[in-house]
């Protein structure tokens, strides 16, 4: 993720580090910090589940459940706006090429990847292809200031929901049951389209909420203490408002018994009133966009998300400004730096079953190996494997775009 600086020679600011190999400009730190958190939750989310054996949701899912799918949808645009000139727009064909590139192959990772979740009936819903389509809708809005796609981003959490619940009645429902897999891009073109855009877990139309917030974050100054404050609590206040207004409309004014009755009717309500409050139906009503699961994608789920995930990274880009707290949380930036290769090797340990039974264990085991192998081939090697390699690819294909330069003929007078 190359951050650009003026090329006047200034101190390099405690927050960065060098970059990977073949680039000279440093890495934000907080940026791969906030990741690695979001990593370890997504961890917990998959190895705990939603609701425990009593039916009361699992420590996971109140506190990562969402959060942390969010928090790498919004760093995806904190790197693409990185990877597209920072505070300082460098975007045409070249650009979007590479983007366009880069979006291709993580799509067809994470329908290569579906084959595995799959086959193993994983509850996992891979969400790889959902991003490579976020990229390639972002290619039109790398131009845009960060006023203005702030403003896109509050009003795709706003008014994404409610296009994505009309257009559910209206688009194709995909014919495959699971996660995506390459075949279905023969075989459905049309419902795996759909899926992407509405009908899956993490519908585009109304998850470039996030993608744009990270945009309009990655073009601001984030080694500005001032900028990581205004992220933490302007992310925090956001968070809040949205919780809380969803708690009073759902408990104070009958929206919870309207939930109840249309998309839980079968469970008695002393046990439904978690299942209601932290999981998702089949959103046959319009109460739904007052709910505030996890995943619900009503207005609600997404600004809270957006709020924590904005709050979780202006709290990383703070925490790394300080030397012991950037060197303690070093093994969990390391892993912040490769999260495809991370999140696709999680996947794989999930699909082979192993350890299914004891879940703290598969948890250690998942934080303990992610934090070693990646603090070990940081420091040897780099870049993760699988993002060096969409790297050199995507590289390519802005150096094949880019406009040759007719040198300029000297003339005598």
């Amino acid at each position: 993720m190359p951050v650009h600086y003026p090329l006047t020679r200034k101190p390099t600011p405690p927050q960065a580090l060098p970059g990977d190999a073949g680039s000279a400009a440093p890495r934000i730190v907080g940026v791969d910090t906030a990741r690695g958190l979001a990593l370890l939750g997504m961890f917990a989310v998959h190895v705990y589940g939603a609701f425990a054996s009593d039916g009361s949701p699992t420590p996971a899912w109140v506190f990562a459940g969402g959060r942390s799918a969010a928090t790498f949808a919004l760093l995806a645009g904190v790197g693409l706006a990185f990877t597209t000139g920072g505070r300082r727009p460098d975007v045409g064909r070249p650009q979007y090429a590479a983007v366009a590139t880069r979006a291709a192959l993580i799509g067809l990772v994470g329908l290569l990847l579906g084959y595995a979740s799959r086959a193993a009936d994983l509850d996992v819903d891979v969400i790889l292809a959902y991003y490579a389509l976020l990229f390639l809708l972002a290619i039109p809005l790398m131009r845009l200031r960060p006023g203005a796609l702030t403003a896109l981003s509050l009003t795709l959490a706003v008014a994404g929901p409610v296009v994505v619940h009309v257009l559910r009645g209206v688009l194709p429902q995909p014919a495959f049951d699971g996660d995506p897999v390459l075949t279905d891009v023969f075989t459905d073109p049309l419902g795996l389209l759909s899926n992407l855009l509405v009908q899956g877990n993490y519908p585009a139309l109304a998850w470039m909420a996030y993608l744009c917030a990270g945009l309009a974050v990655g073009r601001l100054d984030l080694t500005s203490a001032r900028i990581a404050r205004r992220l933490l609590v302007g992310g925090l206040a956001l968070a809040a408002a949205a919780w809380l207004t969803a708690t009073a409309l759902l408990t104070r004014f009958g929206g919870l018994w309207h939930l109840w009755r249309a998309e839980f009717p079968h469970t008695p309500w002393p046990q439904a009133r978690h299942e209601v409050l932290w999981d998702t139906g089949n959103d046959s009503t319009w109460w739904s966009l007052l709910s505030r699961a996890p995943h619900s994608t009503s207005p609600f789920d997404l600004l809270q998300t957006l709020g924590s995930a904005c709050s979780l990274l202006g709290a990383a880009l703070l925490l790394t400004r300080l030397t012991p707290t950037r060197r303690l949380l070093s093994p969990l930036t390391a892993a912040g730096t490769m999260p495809l290769t991370l999140y696709c090797a999680h996947v794989l340990l999930l699909a082979t079953g192993a350890l299914g039974d004891s879940p703290d264990l598969l948890y250690g085991l998942l934080v303990a190996g992610s934090l070693l192998f990646a603090a070990c081939w940081r420091r040897a090697v780099g870049r993760g494997p699988l993002e060096t390699g969409i790297a050199v690819i995507a590289r390519g294909a802005r150096q094949v775009t880019r406009p040759s330069v007719e040198p300029q003929s000297s003339q005598s007078s």
